[in-house]
């Protein structure tokens, strides 16, 4: 194997490593130490790839954030309407979440913690949150659907669609819910969410 190849595969195994970690303590919980225990190096070679970290979040939220949320921000792109948008939006959080259920928490925590550090991956997805607004206004015209304010249903269905995620700690403690229990809900509500929707701002 080449050096090249080595150094990559160290890389990598470091930012699993960091995700794990991160994703249990948060930023500032996680311990550099604690990040090289988890992937079997010493904390001069975690140094060596990345030097602080800050940069290893950087690296990490970076890599899972920009994958997860740039699929569900696209799902607007090609919607011809309002209320396939909403039906494709849902879909594609319920879809990408379920292949990692504590990334919704974990960046809710982070762009608490440091709003303004993440402020370019927030604004990533504006032409595609411009692109829904227009849907509603479109709709609103129409007369298809009431008098509600864009933004305000987009907050709505995020909020519908990250709160299981985010409240999983508390479900798993006062419902007993399992990690299957827990998807087979995600699975469900992936139809009943946007329904939901549809019915309370249909006009």
């Amino acid at each position: 194997m080449s050096t090249v190849h080595q150094e990559h595969g160290t890389e990598e195994r470091i930012l699993a490593a960091a995700r794990r970690v991160f994703i249990r303590k948060g930023m500032a919980g996680a311990r550099m130490q604690e990040v090289a225990d988890e992937a079997g190096i010493n904390k001069a070679l975690l140094h060596y790839y990345f030097r602080d970290k800050q940069r290893l979040f950087e690296g990490v939220f970076k890599g899972s954030a920009d994958q997860q949320f740039s699929c569900i921000w696209n799902s607007f792109t090609d919607s011809p309407d309002l209320f396939d948008a909403i039906e494709r939006f849902v879909a594609a959080y319920m879809e990408r979440m379920l292949e990692d259920p504590l990334l919704p928490l974990f960046i809710a925590q982070e762009m608490n913690r440091d709003p303004e550090g993440l402020r370019a991956f927030i604004d990533r997805g504006e032409s595609s949150r411009q692109r829904f607004l227009r849907l509603v206004e479109e709709a609103r015209t129409k007369g298809s659907i009431i008098d509600i304010e864009p933004r305000e249903l987009l907050v709505n269905m995020m909020a519908l669609c990250a709160h299981p995620f985010v409240a999983r700690p508390m479900l798993t403690h006062i419902h007993g819910m399992n990690d299957e229990a827990f998807r087979r809900m995600i699975l469900k509500r992936r139809k009943t969410v946007p329904e939901f929707i549809i019915r309370s701002i249909r006009a």
